[in-house]
């Protein structure tokens, strides 16, 4: 009940978050030659990077697009376990949004649960209707080629950097880079301390060609 609460808060507020985003933005625009944009940042803020969330800026909606790219257009974009909720038909507008409003050769790094992962409990953690926080709003689970899939039907080129593959083999690519820092990955989270990978993401990159 107060998880609710704190939603219908957050939405009656949208309209005053968003007044202060383009006000930051402004800032933040002419301050930095290179755009880098974190969406679904839940709070979070990383130097050198503009954090939005759904209040601020809808990915389904190319007027929000609009208010803040119509002059800049984007050159990096991390979004850290975001894209598991949302819809097959939302997930075609905000591609599409995203190869609009950005410039040529951005990357794209999106971070989610990785559904090729080789450990059942896991897989029951964070599937739609899963065990784990937040699972019960999962629409999807992604695995390398599926999430691939969808950015090269937009034009993108796909690059798996961490992530499991159909034969139950983990892939650790991912370091720490100028390209988006993904807490939940293997190096980051102290799920794995042990060197094993309990929990980790599926991390790519997809470049604007």
């Amino acid at each position: 009940m107060f998880r609710e609460l704190r939603i219908k808060i957050y939405f009656a507020l949208a309209p005053v978050l968003k007044f202060f985003s383009l006000i930051a933005w402004k800032s933040y625009k002419s301050k930095n030659k290179t755009i880098k944009l974190v969406v679904g940042a839940g709070g979070t803020h990383f130097g050198g990077w503009f954090s939005t969330d759904i209040a601020t800026l809808d990915l389904t909606k190319e007027s929000d697009f609009k208010l803040y790219f119509s002059e800049r257009k984007i050159d990096f974009v991390l979004a850290e376990h975001v894209f598991e909720h949302i819809s097959d038909s939302n997930l075609e507008l905000i591609i599409s949004n995203l190869f609009k409003y950005s410039n040529e050769n951005a990357r794209i790094r999106i971070a989610v649960p990785d559904g090729y992962h080789n450990d059942p409990v896991y897989i029951e953690y964070v599937k739609p209707g899963g065990s784990g926080a937040g699972a019960h709003d999962h629409r999807q689970l992604f695995t390398y080629k599926s999430l691939g899939g969808w950015f090269e039907k937009y034009g993108f080129e796909a690059h798996a950097v961490e992530y499991w593959d159909e034969n139950g083999v983990f892939h650790k690519g991912y370091k720490d880079d100028d390209y988006g820092y993904v807490s939940r990955s293997f190096v980051n989270d102290d799920r794995n301390a042990g060197g094993k990978p309990v929990y980790t993401s599926l991390v790519m990159d997809f470049i604007k060609k």
